[in-house]
């Protein structure tokens, strides 16, 4: 069977796309024990400059390694000095609508919705 170089791109993104969700799991949980593994009853609870630092620490690192694996020139959280704001407004609202879960579940729902990947 000969695959086209289209058919071939599909495949390819395909498998790329299953490794990054692959990754995304997998990073959230150990990213989360890395940078402190918040409830989103305690992340409510914490100023600002904690939260910033918890974000910009939690979800650089996975966003330069997505850029890496997607082999992209443009890294949307790293390459915005003012991305911290928005995640951590998303972080928010998720804990509100979901206080049983984690921030980091959180980061990583707003970190896929970012760069445009498919929910899991």
């Amino acid at each position: 069977m000969k695959l086209t170089h289209s058919t071939s791109f599909k495949k390819h993104s395909g498998l790329i796309l299953g490794l990054l969700g692959l990754a995304m799991c997998s990073a959230t949980s150990h990213g989360a024990s890395l940078f402190g593994d918040h409830t989103c009853q305690h992340w409510r609870d914490l100023e600002f400059g904690e939260k910033r630092t918890w974000t910009n620490a939690f979800l650089a690192p996975l966003s330069l390694t997505i850029k890496g694996l997607q082999k992209s020139k443009v890294d949307k959280y790293n390459d915005d000095p003012k991305a911290h704001e928005a995640a951590i407004r998303d972080i928010d609202e998720f804990c509100l609508n979901h206080p049983d879960l984690r921030a980091a579940d959180g980061a990583g729902h707003y970190l896929k919705k970012l760069l445009e990947m498919p929910p899991h």
